[in-house]
């Protein structure tokens, strides 16, 4: 059983490194341009309109870009956060769930966009 375990584990680790040779560039952009993002959080005047929800959701948008992930992965993405708000809901986290909210909203919108426009 330990020795399964050994080899499952061996196998996605070299999954995730021949990932991480392949894509690097990628992972340096996306790093370059998260760096950018939240920097223009803290300019002045810039940090009236780039506010922290925005900043985060458009992380996740450029994450989605940068790796050219599907409209599928971006809906089913979409419906965890669904699932999330609505737990957070029942709990009563209002707020939160109002947030997570307006990413679903976003999502769907960038969703819509990539589906009718670039199919």
């Amino acid at each position: 059983m330990i020795k399964r375990a050994n080899l499952l584990l061996d196998k996605l680790l070299r999954n995730i490194t021949n990932w991480v040779i392949r894509d690097k560039y990628k992972i340096v952009g996306f790093l370059f341009l998260t760096v950018l993002v939240v920097g223009l959080s803290f300019l002045p005047y810039l940090n009236l309109l780039f506010t922290k929800k925005l900043v985060v959701f458009v992380i996740f948008a450029l994450l989605f870009a940068v790796f050219r992930l599907g409209w599928r992965v971006s809906l089913y993405f979409s419906i965890i956060l669904f699932v999330l708000a609505f737990a957070f809901t029942l709990v009563g986290l209002i707020p939160l769930s109002q947030v997570l909210g307006d990413y679903i909203y976003g999502f769907l919108v960038l969703i819509a966009i990539e589906y009718f426009i670039v199919m």
